[in-house]
């Protein structure tokens, strides 16, 4: 599944005349976030996302190992439903595509620069849809990590409670960008901004592949993993682990290959093999020697 190495990229040797995707199974995806059924209104979309978050987690392995995930629906099936395995928005936002498709949805892409906290964005780096139901705009994204909110945001500049947080999304004049924003101790906090642009494939390409290889992105050279729980998440950023909810707040230290096998395993449901774990791990260490010089 994770393919050949090559540089920055890895490749599949496929046939010049491909077999046509399978069609999405929408009972086996449910089955795979925890969903019995789900409604094709506001509140299936809320259950969605919510649910797709908690079961999928955000991760970063491959680009970390040095490899550009791919996007075709083939992969993205076998990676993420019957492997087991997370990935980052590129990947777990094109499989609720086709989940909200499939429910009946009508999902358009956007493509979103992320800010976290600047006053403005980089490159479009970040996928997420825009739903409209019954004339009002939601923005869709279980893809964005660890501040995203956990269910879906009314395109409003009005606050909006979702959980323990605060959310909302603003336009702004001077870029042509609606703001998703999330209130903290010291106010409004961009995440990213997007605007109507239309998507094709290629941008998407185009863009999975410079947060994969570019060195100047967060994922090359920084682990990452993310996942929703009924009380509160868990995250890991290079090496340390952190656990939030139901009245605790704790962090660890994890640096070891079986450490790291338990952490991935049990606490986020991830299924990735010996060998690519034993690879994060000195990839880790690597990373540690690297900032302790």
């Amino acid at each position: 599944m994770l393919g050949k190495p090559v540089g920055r990229t890895y490749i599949k040797h496929k046939s010049p005349f491909p077999d046509p995707p399978m069609p999405f199974d929408l009972s086996a995806y449910l089955t795979r976030v925890g969903l019995e059924t789900c409604t094709p209104d506001l509140a299936g979309l809320k259950a969605l996302q919510a649910a797709q978050i908690s079961a999928i987690p955000f991760e970063n392995v491959l680009p970390f190992l040095g490899r550009v995930p791919e996007l075709d629906a083939d992969s993205l099936w076998q990676k993420l439903v019957v492997e087991r395995c997370g990935g980052y928005c590129f990947e777990l936002n094109s499989l609720l595509g086709e989940a909200l498709v499939a429910l009946g949805f009508s999902p358009r892409k956007v493509l979103a620069r992320v800010r976290q906290g600047a006053a403005e964005g980089g490159a479009r780096s970040h996928l997420a849809f825009v739903v409209t139901l019954e004339g009002t705009e939601w923005l869709v994204d279980a893809g964005f990590g660890g501040q995203a909110p956990a269910e879906p945001v009314r395109i409003s500049d009005e606050p909006q409670p979702i959980r323990d947080q605060s959310y909302r999304i603003r336009f702004e004049q001077t870029s042509g960008e609606h703001v998703l924003e999330r209130l903290t101790e010291d106010g409004w906090f961009p995440l990213y901004g997007f605007d109507r642009a239309e998507v094709r494939p290629a941008d998407i390409e185009g863009a999975n592949f410079l947060c994969a290889a570019s060195p100047k992105m967060p994922f090359a050279g920084s682990l990452k993993f993310y996942r929703l729980t009924d009380e509160g998440f868990f995250s890991f950023l290079d090496s340390r682990a952190r656990y939030v909810g139901g009245g605790e707040n704790r962090e660890w230290q994890i640096q070891e290959a079986d450490e790291l096998t338990r952490f991935l395993r049990q606490d986020l449901g991830l299924r990735y093999g010996d060998e690519v774990i034993r690879d994060l791990a000195g990839r880790l260490k690597e990373l540690a020697g690297t900032y302790s010089a």
